[in-house]
């Protein structure tokens, strides 16, 4: 968008034109038109000037064309402009003058006030359209008629650099033609010559038509190379910036943009977001702040200021701007919202700080008048999570699936939640699609390896347990289940003694030794290579490690009686599905054994590592 002190660029028609009329120097005030902050100075007047056609017949001898005294009313209309139809009455004024006759001088005169009057009307069109708070609803009308008027001026002047820039800018709107915007603007740049603040202002056109965001990049470069202090210029490389999660770079284009114009709010809440992105959240609490000097109900700027005392910590400063949003103009549709975003908001610090109750409550507000908001849905799903209650968790993360089918977090969440409920066979289907959606997907691999070790398919979780592994090879949780695999599996083409010990190992590392079931693996990796008596030390360690959990130490001393027996540890689990009242043909219970050792019921210490 072009400042409003540059909003069409255009030339003075009468700047310092003098014109003869029947042979007298009259000089023609210029008229200040938006884009310049003075008119240029007029030529001295003449001492005395003739006051009507007879009188300049006397003074001269000479007769005056018939069309002399409507181009004199026109130079007379024109400094006289107040709104659009003043315009309009200049413009047929010359063509009057122009269709009676002129002499020369007087027609290439008319003929470059009725230009210059033309792309006047079409740059107070244009600075409607793009120099308002607020959009006028009749936006595209007006874009109609400045159209018109800079289609003739290019036919009558196809040189006219501002008359393209402007063009492509109004094509650059939706439902403008895009390639006549870029034709436009690339023939401007080539045209405007010296003309610095132009030419950047064409080069944001087109950054704006490009989609390709190195080539975007380069437009905006030019165009603050053209005009390093425009606001606007500036301003819209940091937008870019901020898109392309470049906050640090956006910091420094915002902040030079408000250097130039220090009282736009927007600018102080842009820059404000870009320092929050980027952990700066000193900063962006102060340009926050001045935001709301500027504007003391901006919800925008509260909201934001919520945000980033709510990461500090500073959880009642929060909670008073969240007040605030929700009590702002509450009648006003555009509030309507921020006010939602401000009670998730609140939901969600809530919901952190275990006032799940309260975050109910505002979740509900919103899902009342939106029951399809995506952010209440998550919440709502994660409060029935924490509380275990999977059925009303799974109800919400179905429907946020339902809303956006190809999104392979949403799907690996949901599938976790079939997991925890004891679902795995569903929980798979749910891995199933997000990892069609996005194999790199580490969550859903992790989940469906976890899914698939709970009902024994050991060798469909080694692959994916391997992705994962290949994905974050640091992450202790798959080094460990891995070599749990590798170590414990009843299938004798999975196991692998070597590998194992050096995974759990590892994962061992990682934790600092810190975690008994993980020591436990290292122990079961050494008795599957069969030495038991780095096997028995280890479980030895793994119990006096364990969490307090008793169920988990009971388990791990079952492993360590193996180890004193001389038999590795062999584990399979076969979890029918959440409900079932028997297994499936062809499943048993959950299976934890030592080597040799007849079946025996047996609850083992894994789902595997959340």
């Amino acid at each position: 968008m072009m400042s409003a002190r540059h909003r069409s660029g255009s030339w003075l028609v009468a700047a310092a034109i003098v014109l003869l009329v029947g042979g007298e120097a009259w000089a023609v005030k210029p008229v200040a038109i938006a884009g310049q902050e003075e008119p240029l100075a007029p030529a001295t007047p003449p001492a005395a000037a003739p006051d009507d056609a007879k009188a300049n017949e006397n003074a001269t001898g000479n007769a005056e064309p018939p069309g002399q005294e409507d181009l004199n009313a026109a130079i007379d209309a024109k400094l006289e402009i107040n709104d659009l139809d003043d315009f309009g009455r200049v413009i047929d004024l010359c063509k009057r003058a122009i269709d009676k006759g002129l002499d020369a001088d007087s027609k290439k005169f008319a003929e470059d006030l009725y230009t210059g009057t033309l792309i006047d009307r079409a740059a107070m069109l244009v600075s409607a359209i793009f120099d308002t708070d607020e959009p006028d609803p009749q936006w595209k009308r007006i874009r109609s008629f400045a159209m018109r008027d800079l289609n003739e001026v290019v036919a009558r002047d196809p040189g006219f650099g501002t008359a393209h820039l402007m063009i492509a800018r109004l094509e650059a709107l939706p439902g403008g033609n895009r390639e006549r915007a870029a034709t436009a603007a690339t023939k401007a740049i080539d045209l405007l010559g010296d003309d610095r603040l132009q030419r950047a202002q064409a080069n944001l056109v087109l950054a704006g038509l490009e989609d390709d965001a190195d080539k975007q990049r380069q437009l905006l470069d030019a165009a603050v190379e053209f005009s390093p202090r425009d606001v606007e210029v500036r301003r819209s490389r940091g937008l870019f910036h901020y898109q392309q999660e470049e906050f640090e770079k956006a910091r420094a284009d915002l902040a030079v943009a408000i250097e130039e114009d220090g009282d736009d709010e927007s600018l102080q809440e842009a820059l404000g977001m870009a320092c929050m992105m980027s952990d700066h959240f000193d900063e962006a609490r102060a340009a926050f702040g001045r935001a709301l000097e500027i504007d003391p109900e901006s919800s925008g700027a509260l909201l934001q200021r919520a945000r980033v005392n709510a990461i500090q910590g500073k959880n009642d400063e929060a909670f008073a701007d969240i007040d605030r949003v929700i009590d702002i103009r509450p009648e006003d549709p555009r509030a309507a919202l921020m006010q939602q975003q401000a009670r998730l908001l609140r939901a969600r610090i809530r919901q952190q700080l275990g006032e799940s109750d309260e975050a109910l409550m505002d979740v509900e507000t919103v899902l009342e008048r939106d029951d399809e908001n995506a952010a209440a849905l998550e919440i709502k799903g994660l409060i029935a999570a924490e509380r275990e209650n999977y059925p009303e968790a799974i109800r919400a993360f179905r429907k946020l699936v339902q809303l956006n089918r190809d999104d392979p977090v949403t799907l690996s969440q949901l599938g976790m939640l079939y997991l925890a409920a004891k679902q795995p066979r569903e929980a798979i289907r749910r891995f199933t699609k997000a990892i069609d959606i996005d194999a790199d997907s580490f969550p859903s691999r992790r989940g469906r390896s976890d899914a698939e070790i709970s009902i024994g398919d050991h060798a469909a979780a080694l692959t994916d347990l391997e992705k994962a592994h290949a994905l974050k090879p640091d992450d202790t949780g798959i080094l460990n289940n891995l070599a749990w695999l590798l170590a414990t599996s009843p299938d004798d083409a999975i196991r692998n003694a070597d590998r194992a010990i050096e995974l759990a190992t590892k994962a061992c590392e990682g934790t600092e030794w810190k975690e008994g079931h993980i020591i436990s693996t290292l122990a079961a990796s050494h008795a599957e290579k069969g030495d038991f008596e780095k096997a028995k030390e280890y479980s030895r360690k793994a119990v006096q490690t364990a969490e307090a959990n008793e169920e988990v130490k009971e388990q791990l001393k079952g492993e360590l009686a193996s180890y004193e027996a001389g038999k590795p540890w062999r584990e399979r689990q076969e979890m029918p599905e959440a409900g079932d009242s028997q297994p499936s043909e062809g499943e048993s219970k959950k299976k934890k054994t030592p080597a040799g050792d007849a079946d025996r019921d047996s609850t083992p210490r894994r789902p595997f590592d959340e």
